[in-house]
């Protein structure tokens, strides 16, 4: 049977923010002192290798979302993969200095904290709050 053809609505996909590359390095200078603070506080001199450990805490940018990422480590002979990344927070570049805050759940999905604020708010969100700090 032949199908009818069908007029559907198709709402307009959202504009993505363009950042320049010297935007995000600006952006991830900014970010960098709260990064070294994580490094000095949960990367530990010698880890118990028999597990996974945390080995680095880093930022990324996949288009217009900056990644606060941690890499671990597992020197274990049943480890599947010797490393492994995971991402904590998410922060999504809107436009001048505004930007929607999530985190990472146990559910695998990203969860909506806060919109529209601004970097020095993030970070501070990040800094204070231990649920959005990396497993240490």
């Amino acid at each position: 049977m032949k199908s009818k053809k069908r007029w559907v609505f198709t709402p307009a996909k959202k504009a993505i923010a363009k950042l320049s590359d010297f935007q995000k390095a600006e952006i991830e200078k900014r970010c960098q002192t709260l990064v070294e603070q994580f490094k000095q506080q949960y990367i530990k001199e010698n880890p118990d290798k028999r597990y996974n450990y945390l080995a680095d805490v880093y930022t990324k940018w996949r288009r217009n979302y900056l990644y606060f990422c941690q890499k671990f480590k597992s020197e274990s002979l049943e480890s599947i993969v010797p490393e492994f990344e995971e991402n904590f927070v998410r922060l999504e570049y809107l436009a001048n200095d505004n930007f929607n805050f999530s985190y990472f759940r146990h559910t695998g999905q990203w969860f909506p904290v806060a919109y529209n604020l601004s970097l020095n708010d993030c970070l501070e969100m990040i800094a204070e709050n231990p649920n959005f700090h990396p497993i240490g």
